[in-house]
């Protein structure tokens, strides 16, 4: 996901960049088992593996945070805007776009209809706007709650008392809408409880920044001892993974992990490992592309036959490696020299904005 932001900070935060690679690599465990499943029947896969999905609330709580973290100053600082909106632009729509085109070109030449497809309806996908269908690139459904809530934190940095008003409807509308009260109409991406992941990311910004946070190695432990358990009562059938209970859960805990963890880092108490900061630095390729690897060693294994002889867990590991490696290589060899070109030139224009 793409809450990773160029703008200066107080720390490089990279124990929260390696939390966003770990979500990456549960959400590519949880999608695979589910295609192996769709493909061969491997529901046990299915029911160990499911959980990770809960990498997204991991994702979206992290969001709120850095966001807040990192543009506090920024808020009520009109002047800043235009800085803010270059920068989630970039870091966002380049790379989603080719992944986008990727997917199309994919379906166009199996069956999955794609061929029929709108210019109007592509358009809708592609600047990721809320809306009632499902994107073509199924995964997009997260950035789009992304983009609300960077547009109503757009809001507060242009005026801090409009951007505060549509900060607090908003979240009525997300508590009203998880009540089953109902949202007017609105595009779901307007409501619902993921939104409140969030709200709750940027309290924990708030509490790292205020240094109310006097043991963060061991809130950090807490956190992740708090998730683990959520996920194992996820994987047992005690919790509902996707019902409103699991996102307080997983978002909860994982308030409590990233601000434990970014509070460490900055006291000099955590020490990164550079694999988990190289993994957190490709998260979004990971992300983006990991239906395209998938599919694509789906169809060498259907082809060869080697589907049909390999145990269910041994094709497991090769897809879902081949998916992580493969985001891995697309951020060295796409995306990283894509944003450092885009945003060398649009440099000179933000200086003079």
């Amino acid at each position: 996901m793409p809450a990773q932001s160029g703008h200066p900070s107080p720390s490089r935060l990279s124990g929260i960049q390696a939390l966003r690679g770990l979500a990456a690599i549960g959400v590519v465990f949880s999608h695979t088992a589910r295609h192996l499943n769709k493909g061969v029947g491997a529901p046990g896969l299915v029911s160990f593996f499911q959980a990770g999905h809960a990498g997204v609330d991991l994702f979206f709580v992290i969001s709120g945070f850095i966001i807040l973290f990192v543009h506090a100053p920024d808020i009520g600082r009109p002047d800043r805007l235009s800085r803010y909106l270059s920068r989630r632009f970039t870091r966002v729509y380049p790379l989603y776009w080719l992944a986008l085109a990727l997917t199309i070109g994919m379906g166009s030449l199996g069956s999955h209809g794609l061929t029929q497809l709108g210019t109007g309806t592509v358009l809708w996908s592609a600047l990721l706007l809320p809306s009632f269908d499902d994107p073509l690139l199924g995964i997009a459904w997260t950035l789009q709650r992304e983009m609300v809530f960077y547009a109503v934190f757009a809001l507060l940095i242009e005026n801090r008392r409009a951007g505060a008003t549509a900060m607090a409807a908003w979240l009525c509308l997300i508590l009203a809408s998880s009540l089953g009260l109902g949202s007017a109409g609105l595009a779901p991406q307007f409501g619902g409880i993921y939104g409140l992941e969030f709200f709750i990311g940027m309290a924990a910004a708030y509490l790292v920044r205020s240094g109310f946070i006097p043991a963060p190695r061991a809130l950090a432990a807490l956190g992740l001892a708090l998730f683990a358990a959520s996920m194992v009562a996820e994987t047992i059938g005690i919790l509902n993974g996707f019902d409103g209970a699991a996102r307080l859960a997983y978002g909860g805990s994982a308030a409590l992990l990233v601000a434990g963890v970014a509070t460490a880092e900055r006291k000099g108490r955590l020490s990164v490992p550079v694999f988990l900061q190289t993994l957190g630095g490709a998260s979004y390729s990971i992300y983006l592309f990991q239906f395209v690897f998938i599919g694509a060693v789906w169809q060498i294994g259907l082809k060869t036959g080697l589907v049909a002889r390999m145990p269910h867990l041994a094709s497991f590991a090769i897809i879902a490696v081949t998916a992580v490696v493969g985001g891995i290589l697309v951020s060295f060899a796409v995306e990283q020299p894509l944003l450092r070109l885009i945003r060398r030139r649009s440099r000179p224009v933000l200086q003079h904005a």
